[in-house]
């Protein structure tokens, strides 16, 4: 009896070690510095209440050479992969459009300027044809020019910034402590009519992926982006130093201590209930 009674104490103590070690790996995680300037809320897209709204095709756009042309005229009707960022950036903006043309270079079925378009348009009001073009061709490895069909630009007007993405739940705000703007690294899918069709988030785009956005944006389909996006999107951080992104251990160390903590506890539990039974017999 009193062994047993034994067994039952070590395996709860175990159990209470591991919940409190993943609780601690989970906390180590999502710990947030409170002198820090980032704001977790900077990275979600309310997806619900943009999917389906329309942006408007009247922004003038600038492109490297200083022509000048809208939105919608660019759009010519066809779907369009829309990729927001700024020029100053050496890290995840370049990432995010050498990507995109990386996942583009493996599509078959839809030929980029004839079936659809990108737009890769800065949020930063500082940017002009200079920063645009050293952004082209230093970071973002277009050293041979934008392939047709697909323009890297900035809107003639400053105030348009606000609009434009305000229209697509797309947030920003500049960190004074790390000199740098945070902001969603995503993809906006848009219908030929110009309407909000997909969020497809940056790290690890397949073209497969991407020919499904297009054939839905084609249709004027719209859906959220599903726990897969969202898990891929939490598994990988952008690493400044190597430019590119890489696995998000701890993630994967705190999620697996949880699970091992929560199985140790319903195993403890179990032989509890179990031990009482013959007790009580």
């Amino acid at each position: 009896m009193v062994k047993e009674v034994k067994q039952v104490f070590n395996v709860v103590v175990l159990t209470l070690f591991i919940l409190t070690y993943s609780g601690q790996a989970l906390a180590a995680y999502g710990n947030v510095n409170t002198t820090s300037d980032v704001n977790p809320e900077v990275v979600k897209i309310k997806e619900k209440e943009f999917l389906g709204v329309k942006v408007a095709g009247d922004y003038q756009l600038v492109d490297t050479q200083g022509n000048e042309f809208d939105f919608k005229t660019f759009q010519d009707g066809k779907p369009l992969v829309l990729a927001l960022s700024y020029y100053s950036c050496d890290g995840a903006c370049p990432a995010l459009n050498r990507n995109l043309k990386r996942t583009l270079s493996g599509i078959d079925d839809w030929k980029l300027g004839k079936d659809f378009k990108v737009l890769t348009v800065s949020f930063d009001q500082h940017d002009n044809p200079e920063t645009l073009s050293k952004f082209m061709t230093t970071y973002a490895d277009f050293k041979d020019g934008m392939p047709k069909g697909w323009a890297m630009t900035t809107l003639k007007d400053a105030v348009d910034i606000k609009r434009l993405t305000d229209s697509v739940g797309f947030k920003f705000f500049w960190s004074p402590r790390d000199a740098m703007f945070l902001h969603p690294s995503v993809y906006i899918m848009l219908s030929p009519e110009g309407r909000v069709t997909r969020y497809l988030y940056g790290a690890t785009i397949s073209p497969e992926d991407m020919e499904i956005s297009l054939t839905k944006a084609l249709a004027g389909k719209s859906s959220e982006s599903n726990v897969i996006n969202f898990i891929v999107g939490a598994c990988y951080s952008y690493n400044y130093e190597d430019g590119k992104y890489s696995i998000n251990y701890p993630l994967f160390i705190a999620l697996g201590s949880l699970g091992l903590g929560l199985t140790m506890l319903a195993i403890g539990s179990f032989i509890l209930i179990r031990r009482k039974r013959r007790i009580s017999i």
